[in-house]
């Protein structure tokens, strides 16, 4: 991979967060100069401690650090948090965007890259491709397609170098979120407790967060036009599988003997199976996972065990 990012001054929006946190280390590792924006900590420097919706000190801090690039990854990342609170999804989701846009429309900035989900596919046909039709149902899904078609406005009306990763479920070491199903199972298992399930039909792609901060240092990296196919690229692991033979495989790695609890059928308006090709990425990028599911499992179970982590209340804070 070329490396066009030492000391270029880059802001990470949601820098304290799984993959946040994980991004900051390899740039800084490529010698990047980097700059965050958190709602946790303290703020230095370097780090500013603030709201997402915060748009006149955002603006500032931005424009005193002389910000040439921005990874947007602030946001409501959470289904659950979508059904419980509608309201504060969309407010989030959708303004923390657009502040960031502006900010970057005033400042110009070199490129802008706007985290987004595979979610945000919905009903379309699998494997999901670039080019279909956003079909969103739930508020989390939809406040997400919203950022991404006010992206492309933006960067299709002020020329603004726009690029839109997809990607599916995100895991590995340093995940603290146990809301999600990878962290919470492993939780429940490591603690010799039955693992929760609701329904366990639903299918997924699952991706290492190795290769996933691979790939968004590769669109960092990247001479891409803005106008190829409005800068969207999938991104996903090809580690299709059920939730029900996903939570067995984590036992399985585990070592341990438990069974699977289950609590209710599916989640309401939960889509049967969603998962993306990602032949655009490995053409125009070279990208391809690198980490299968066993590994990146086995990987991420032996975190947890080596790190006292399980006990801490869930780090949902960006």
């Amino acid at each position: 991979m070329k490396n066009s990012l030492k000391n270029k001054k880059i802001l990470i929006t949601g820098i304290n967060g799984f993959v946040g946190s994980a991004l900051k280390n390899s740039l800084n590792s490529l010698g990047a100069m980097v700059f965050g924006i958190s709602k946790s900590g303290r703020s230095n420097e370097q780090i500013l401690k603030a709201d997402i919706l915060d748009y006149s000190t955002i603006d500032k801090f931005m424009r005193d650090s002389g910000i040439q690039i921005c990874f947007h990854l602030a946001s409501k990342a959470l289904v659950e948090e979508g059904q419980h609170d509608p309201y504060q999804t969309f407010k989030v989701n959708v303004d923390g965007t657009l502040n960031i846009l502006e900010i970057a429309r005033k400042n110009k900035l070199e490129k802008v890259i706007i985290a987004s989900t595979s979610h945000v596919y919905g009903k379309n046909k699998v494997p999901y491709v670039e080019s279909y039709m956003l079909s969103p149902t739930r508020p989390y899904e939809t406040s997400k397609a919203c950022a991404d078609i006010i992206a492309q406005s933006y960067a299709e009306s002020f020329n603004i170098p726009v690029l839109i990763p997809r990607f599916v479920n995100i895991y590995g070491p340093g995940d603290l979120n146990f809301q999600r199903l990878i962290p919470k199972t492993i939780k429940s298992v490591l603690e010799e407790s039955s693992p929760q399930m609701w329904g366990g039909t639903a299918v997924r792609d699952y991706l290492f967060i190795d290769d996933a901060i691979d790939a968004y240092l590769l669109l960092a990296n990247a001479e891409i036009k803005k106008n190829d196919e409005n800068g969207v690229f999938n991104f996903g692991g090809g580690s299709i599988i059920s939730v029900e033979d996903l939570i067995k495989k984590i036992i399985n790695l585990s070592g341990k003997k438990i069974e699977i609890k289950k609590v209710s059928d599916e989640r309401e308006g939960e889509i049967d199976s969603q998962y993306v090709s990602f032949g655009k990425a490995t053409k125009l990028l070279g990208w391809k996972s690198k980490v299968g599911l066993d590994e990146g499992l086995t990987r991420t179970i032996d975190w947890y065990k080596k790190n006292s982590v399980l006990s801490i209340k869930s780090n949902i804070q960006k």
